[in-house]
């Protein structure tokens, strides 16, 4: 693999430039983050930097990914791209390399970090570091004690946190910076090779929490627990009129002591809008029953979605709901998926980052998903989010609406080449 040619922006150039043990870089997605990660991690393997030669030790450089498929898929084939002229061997199997200079890189992925142990290294690089637990860092920081060794630790918000100050990277860099470390912050706008029309684009498609998250660094707690805080009047469509001509779906979260709930939506593709038009909310709802409530409507269904739940086998008939509405002639499409990736999905029709809402509701036909996306909240204490998934309080509604949108609107889905999907 011949090298390729990095020239690092101003915000790269202070993050290379600067003497501190401890570096940590927040940026935006597609800020470049990696590449000055892996630009700095060579660079100190060709210097050996801070190297005191015992005769015995080599000079050790780790690269930590969250997970061994990122390792390969990313890290490794940026260390070989940029440093192809610095590596003498490269073992697959174990992701280890030697460098003509006699150094030695190790490749570890933070959901296995026993290879970290007993390792004395001098050089660290944890990418994706706001993937990774605060125990990796921990003892990453004890595996260059004994050679005050280099850590570097890189990576973007994403849209995993609710509250991202709780996170051990804030702490350790922001809040309460460590002794010789520094932080580097910059948005996906401060890349000059990121074209700025694609954020534009994205502003379109994505809420503004999650697009502030993503690109702009932000790591401001939200102002409430409401999942769904952005959702007002603005929202409300009351009187909405069934349109005959529109795709219909109905999206199902299956229940018994806690309600089971049916929601039916139409999508006008021209205008990008969502209309949840009507509901059934019910607890100890049958099975049959629920059949019969849906099938009564007026609607001429395009589409059946559900909880992936309901492929699981019920004691009582030994089928699996989906199996039910098979034998009636329905398929469900279903997916497996983060809550709150979802969630996330379903902020962006509520309003996007330019302040668009697509997601329209009738309040009067479907007051329980109305009362839902009002009261659907995080776990907090003294005023501050301490989970990550909202409370599993009344959220029979909320969770049905959140199956729509990430089976049907989810932009990084696509269809033929996502096996989670199933029909």
């Amino acid at each position: 693999m011949n090298d390729i040619i990095y020239i690092p922006h101003k915000f790269q150039q202070n993050f290379h430039q600067s003497t501190a043990r401890i570096r940590g870089v927040a940026s935006g997605k597609r800020a470049g983050k990696t590449n000055a990660g892996a630009v700095e991690f060579l660079a100190c393997l060709e210097e050996k930097r801070g190297f005191i030669d015992n005769g015995i030790d080599p000079y050790l450089g780790v690269v930590i990914a969250p997970t061994i498929e990122m390792l390969k898929r990313l890290n490794i084939k940026m260390i070989q791209a940029y440093g192809a002229h610095m590596i003498s061997a490269h073992n697959l199997t174990n992701h280890e390399m030697k460098m003509y200079n006699g150094s030695i890189v190790y490749g570890i992925s933070a959901d296995r970090p026993q290879r970290l142990e007993g390792i004395k290294a001098n050089l660290i690089w944890l990418d994706e570091s706001l993937q990774m637990d605060e125990e990796i860092f921990l003892e990453s920081m004890a595996r260059v004690s004994d050679t005050k060794g280099l850590i570097f630790c890189t990576g973007s918000l994403g849209t995993s946190y609710n509250n991202p100050k709780s996170h051990w990277f804030y702490k350790h860099f922001i809040e309460k910076p460590l002794d010789g470390s520094e932080i580097f912050q910059w948005s996906t706008a401060d890349n000059p090779h990121f074209p700025l029309d694609e954020l534009e684009r994205l502003k379109d498609t994505l809420d503004p929490r999650t697009y502030r998250q993503m690109f702009e660094i932000d790591w401001s707690v939200p102002g409430t627990a409401l999942v769904y805080d952005d959702f007002t009047d603005a929202n409300i469509h009351d009187g909405y009129t069934y349109n005959p001509k529109l795709p219909t779906y109905v999206s199902i979260d299956w229940g018994w002591t806690h309600p089971a709930a049916a929601l039916f939506f139409q999508y006008d593709k021209l205008t990008d809008r969502v209309y949840l038009f009507d509901e059934i909310v019910k607890s100890k709802l049958k099975i049959e029953k629920l059949y019969d409530l849906i099938m009564a409507k007026p609607y001429n269904i395009t589409e059946w979605i559900c909880d992936i739940a309901g492929n699981q086998e019920r004691e009582q008939t030994g089928i699996s709901n989906v199996q039910w509405f098979k034998a009636k002639g329905i398929n469900f499409r279903f997916r497996t998926s983060a809550i709150n990736y979802g969630v996330s999905i379903v902020r962006s029709y509520i309003k996007n980052a330019k302040g668009v809402s697509r997601f329209y509701i009738d309040s009067k036909k479907c007051p329980k998903t109305l009362d839902n996306i009002y009261n659907y909240s995080y776990e907090e204490k003294n005023g501050t989010i301490i989970s990550e998934n909202p409370k599993k309080e009344n959220d029979d509604a909320a969770d049905s609406l959140r199956y729509y949108f990430v089976n049907k609107h989810d932009t990084l889905l696509k269809e033929n080449s996502v096996q989670m999907i199933k029909r």
